[in-house]
C-alpha cells in the first residue's frame, strides 16, 4: 500500500545546480513510500522512470543505486545517476532503465542495525524489491536487477551482491568504503557499537568480506563486480585483492577521482554503463521468448512482440528482440510461437 501522494521530487537548491550542470532529465524522479509488510513500517525510496515509460507497456531492467553517509533517497544522486544512463542511452551504450533510490537511514552501513532501529538490508531485500517489481513494469528476472552504490553505499553494493547473488546479475561500488571488523574498530567505533553491539561475529553477517568468501564458489565464475575507485584506493585494493584469494574475480579501476560522484561518473560513467548492459539478461538466455521475465513465454511476451513488430532499432531482448539482431520480424515471431506455454528457469 502506498502512504501519500506520488508527487516530483522538491529538489532543493544543490540539486537544481547540478542538474543545470548535467543537462534535464528525459525521464523524471519520483517520491515514493509505502507500508512494509515484513517489519510494518514506512520505507521510502525514490524511482527514476526512464522517457517512454507512460507511453508503452515494456518492462525494464532496474538498477538500484546506494546513498552515502548521511544520506537519504533523495539528493543530488537523482540527478546525476539517471543523467549518467541517459547519456550512455543516447550513445547506444545501453537501453532504458528504471532507477530505485533507497533509504538507508543516514549511517546505516545498509545493514540491519543490532537494536532494530535501522533495519536497511531487510528494507531494501524484503520490502522494497518485491514492492517494486509489483508496482512498476520492472523485468522481474534477477539477470535484469543491477545493485550500485556510492561510499557507504559502495559497501552495501558489494555485500547485497555477495549475500544474495541470487537476486543480482551484478554490482558496482563508487569509491566504496569497504571496512573489514577491524578497519571498522579503529575508524568508526561509535558504529561499531551503534550498529554492530562491537560483535564482530553480527558485522559479520552484513560484511562484503564475510559474505564474499562464503558465497565464494558461487561468485567465482561470474566477473559481476565493479569497483570504480576515487579517493579511497587502499580500502579497494585491499577488498579485491581479498577476493581474489578465494578466486573471485572483479573488474577494477582507479580514476584518480576525489570522494564524489560527479566525478567519477564523468571518469567512468560510461564504461559502467557498458559494464552493466553486458550482464544484463546475461544468465536468462535459455528462454530469450520470455521477455518480460515472469518465468513462462504467454501472451504477455506474445502482446509485447506483436506491439513493437516491424521495428529495426530494439536493443533490448525486452521488447521482442529475441535474436538479438535489433529488428524485431517474422523470425522473432516464430521463435515465440514455438516457445510458446513454454515454462523457463
Amino acid at each position: 500500500m502506498k502512504l501519500g501522494r506520488t508527487r516530483i521530487v522538491g529538489l532543493v537548491l544543490a540539486v537544481s545546480l547540478v542538474a543545470h550542470a548535467f543537462g534535464q532529465l528525459q525521464g523524471r524522479v519520483e517520491e515514493h513510500s509505502f507500508f512494509g509488510p515484513v517489519l510494518g513500517n514506512t520505507v521510502y525510496f525514490n524511482i527514476y522512470l526512464p522517457e517512454g515509460y507512460d507511453a508503452g507497456t515494456l518492462r525494464y531492467p532496474v538498477i538500484y543505486f546506494l546513498h552515502g553517509l548521511d544520506g537519504s533517497q533523495g539528493g543530488p544522486s537523482n540527478i546525476v545517476v539517471p543523467q549518467a544512463f541517459e547519456n550512455a542511452r543516447a550513445a547506444g551504450v545501453i537501453g532504458p532503465v528504471i532507477i530505485v533510490f533507497p533509504n538507508g537511514y543516514l549511517n546505516s552501513l545498509w545493514a540491519d542495525s543490532y537494536d532494530g532501529a535501522k533495519p536497511a538490508e531487510t528494507d531494501v531485500v524484503a520490502q522494497l524489491i518485491p514492492h517494486v517489481d509489483s508496482h512498476f513494469r520492472t523485468l522481474t528476472s534477477p539477470t535484469f536487477r543491477v545493485m550500485t552504490g556510492f561510499s557507504m553505499g559502495g559497501f552495501g553494493a558489494p555485500k547485497f551482491y555477495a549475500k544474495f547473488p541470487e537476486l543480482f546479475t551484478a554490482a558496482v561500488a563508487f569509491d566504496g568504503s569497504l571496512a573489514d571488523w577491524e578497519t571498522l574498530l579503529r575508524v568508526r567505533p561509535d558504529w561499531a557499537a551503534e550498529l554492530f553491539n562491537n560483535d564482530e561475529a553480527y558485522f559479520d553477517q552484513y560484511s562484503p568480506y564475510f559474505w564474499g568468501a562464503t558465497n565464494a564458489a558461487e561468485l567465482s565464475p561470474r566477473v559481476d563486480l565493479r569497483l570504480v575507485v576515487g579517493a579511497n584506493p587502499p580500502a579497494n585494493r585491499q577488498y579485491r585483492d581479498f577476493l581474489a584469494t578465494y578466486s573471485v574475480s572483479v573488474a577494477y579501476v582507479e580514476t584518480g577521482c576525489p570522494h564524489d560522484m560527479n566525478c567519477l561518473l564523468a571518469a567512468q560513467g560510461m564504461n559502467t554503463a557498458a559494464f552493466i548492459a553486458a550482464r544484463l539478461g546475461a544468465r536468462s538466455n535459455l528462454c530469450p521468448a520470455d521477455l518480460n521475465r515472469d518465468g513462462v513465454v504467454d501472451l504477455t511476451d506474445l502482446t509485447t512482440l506483436l506491439a513493437n513488430f516491424g521495428r529495426n532499432d530494439a536493443p533490448q531482448p525486452a521488447e521482442g528482440n529475441i535474436d538479438g539482431n535489433a529488428a524485431i520480424n517474422l523470425l522473432d515471431l516464430a521463435h515465440l510461437l514455438s516457445d510458446f506455454g513454454q515454462t523457463c528457469p
